[in-house]
């Protein structure tokens, strides 16, 4: 099962995730929620330790001029990108946006 949510900014997206992707593992689903969100929260608000949100190796590396999208299997992308929640959920980050500098 594949499920996603959208919708306009501040309507709680992000929190429906987090409780649905806790409640899909522990009812015994293997469960890997993805956060494509400009502002990355999701494992956070489903109970990883902001150190460990901090330290997520985004999928889509944002530094420098090339922007690649890594070529690995599953269990490959999961093992080096996914990190394990509250009830066993693999949280994965998609992108993490360059903040501005100053100028």
């Amino acid at each position: 099962m594949r499920i996603g949510i959208s919708g306009k900014g501040g309507v709680g997206k992000t929190s429906i995730s987090a409780v649905l992707s806790r409640a899909f593992a522990r009812a015994g689903h293997h469960v890997v929620a993805i956060d494509c969100d400009s502002d990355p929260n999701l494992a956070a608000n489903s109970g990883v330790p902001e150190e460990q949100v901090a330290g997520m190796r985004p999928l889509l590396d944002q530094s420098g001029g090339k922007r690649e999208v890594p070529t690995l299997g599953p269990a490959e992308l999961l093992a080096g990108y996914g990190l394990t929640g509250p009830d066993g959920v693999t949280f994965v980050l998609g992108a993490r946006i360059e903040k501005p500098g100053g100028g």
